[in-house]
């Protein structure tokens, strides 16, 4: 009786050394805490935007501390409330004890994205909800350290900004709101001029 002809190996078939049982545990303790993490943003997800749930109510703390500031959740997309202000926040750094000039960071981020094809829309909103939070939870002109979450959070996204511009923040920052009002359609009277808002000066940690 002839020899069966070896067939030859299937080039789909997987290839490799197969893992070994403390790999496989690895693995599946990697998947047990990826799948625990993703439990519990979807949780805390579930409690912030129902606020009317019992245990929203109670955990407002823990859930907040979750959320803030990096998912927030803004509803304004299904109800958008046209803005009645440009606002920009400006920046100056303190180096050797000397104030250099204002920047304007939300200009740069303007032109960042500005003709792009396929803008990122968090490119374009990550300053903006980085001055709101801090706005809504602790804006003090006269602060000297970045204290509180939103804060810190608005200090490092700055830092970032300074940073792709090639400019260095020195020992301090001074930071301050340039609000102007958009004028009416047909609106034919003299220039609106831009009100500023100091938001605080901050030491920038070595």
């Amino acid at each position: 009786m002839a020899e069966s002809a070896i067939p030859p190996p299937d080039p789909l078939a997987p290839t490799g050394m197969p893992l070994g049982a403390a790999r496989r545990r690895l693995v599946r303790i990697f998947a047990a805490f990826v799948a625990l993490i993703a439990l519990i943003h979807s949780s805390m997800l579930l409690l912030y935007v129902a606020t009317d749930f019992p245990l929203s109510k109670t955990y407002t703390k823990q859930v907040n501390g979750w959320m803030r500031p990096l998912f927030p959740q803004d509803w304004s997309i299904f109800a958008p409330e046209p803005s009645k202000f440009n606002q920009h926040l400006e920046v100056r750094a303190n180096v050797d004890g000397k104030f250099g000039r204002w920047i304007d960071l939300t200009a740069h981020d303007n032109a960042a994205y500005r003709g792009e094809v396929l803008p990122s829309i968090e490119d374009q909103l990550v300053l903006r909800r980085a001055i709101s939070q801090y706005r809504t939870n602790a804006a003090r002109g006269n602060a000297t350290e970045a204290t509180g979450r939103s804060a810190r959070y608005l200090l490092n996204v700055i830092l970032v900004r300074l940073d792709d511009m090639g400019e260095k923040p020195g020992q301090a920052v001074q930071l301050r709101l340039k609000s102007t009002r958009i004028p009416p359609p047909g609106y034919q009277g003299s220039v609106m001029r831009p009100q500023y808002r100091p938001l605080g000066y901050w030491k920038v940690r070595s």
